[in-house]
Parts: structure tokens; sequence; C-alpha cells
């Protein structure tokens, strides 16, 4: 009877254990990869442009839970503190969304010109390791590359992304 008892008590907690985490919201928590919290973080500072957002100046600054909206089929451009340098081993920047969704990450890059008049163009940024994290190609670099201050947010998803922050790592 006590076996019964325990067995019976074992279950009813393990299910209620079950329902309690069955009803937590999903939270996406952006944590830095291992050893990039020792580089100095820096954050957009400038909305440039901005097409179907709502609140976009809710994305500049350090995170803090206020979010810029930007409507699926949007985008918004936005100017760092500084530049954006790629990294050999870490991610260079991160984005801070409220969930995971889909957009589009890209970087504005000289690619050709001179140096009094470069060309520019706007260039796809890498999917860094770390969850929102993103990558600065070395290619760029290699090719004369002076790092990235511009980054162009586009929403590819059918939902809203909510964009809390954009912080770029230094050296």
């Amino acid at each position: 009877m006590k076996k019964r008892i325990f067995i019976l008590t074992f279950i009813l907690v393990v299910l209620s254990g079950g329902i309690i985490a069955a009803g937590r919201t999903r939270v996406s928590v952006t944590i830095p990869e291992r050893g990039q919290e020792e580089r100095p973080k820096f954050c957009a500072t400038r909305v440039i442009s901005e097409q179907g957002v709502v609140n976009a100046r809710e994305a500049l600054g350090e995170p803090d839970g206020r979010y810029a909206e930007i409507t699926p089929g949007g985008q918004m451009v936005l100017l760092m503190e500084n530049r954006i340098y790629p990294s050999t081993t870490f991610d260079d920047g991160i984005v801070f969304v409220k969930e995971e969704s889909d957009y589009g990450l890209e970087g504005w890059f000289p690619v050709s010109g001179s140096q009094k008049d470069p060309g520019f163009a706007w260039m796809p940024l890498i999917r860094g390791q770390s969850s929102g994290g993103f990558r600065v190609g070395l290619v760029d670099a290699l090719a004369g590359n002076a790092g990235v201050n511009m980054i162009r947010i586009s929403n590819n998803d059918t939902k809203p992304i909510l964009v809390d922050a954009v912080a770029g790592y230094g050296r």
C-alpha cells in the first residue's frame, strides 16, 4: 500500500512539473560566446532609414526590453557607435530580438572606386556562433575593408520582428 502511494505521489509530482513547464513562455535569451564578455561592446546610435518600422528608435542603445517592430517586408538601417571589424574567433556583433525570427542582415561595405571616392554596396553578414550573433566576413577585410558601421535588418518573415538592440564588439 505504501509503495502504491509513493508511486502515485511520484507520478503526480512529475505530471505537475510538466504542466508548469508547458505553461511557461519561451523567452529568447541572447548569451554571448564565452570570452566575448571581455571585449568592449558598443551599440547602434542612430536610425538612418526605416520602412515598415514602428518605434524604430527603440532599437538604439543597450538592450532595455523596449522593441522596434519591423513589419513583414520592412527594413531598418542603423548607424553603429563604432566600426565593427572581423574577428578570427568570436562573433563580431549581435542582434537582440524578442524571439527567433527570419531576418536578413547586411553591412554597408566599400566595394570599388578610389580611396577618395569609394563605391559602397550592401553585403550579407554571416550568421555567428551565438544566438543572434553575426560575423563580418574576413574576405571583406582582406579586400581592404576597414570594417562596417551601418547595419540593415530586413524582415523576411511573415510576422513582425521585434528588435531590442544591435551591438558590435571591439577588437
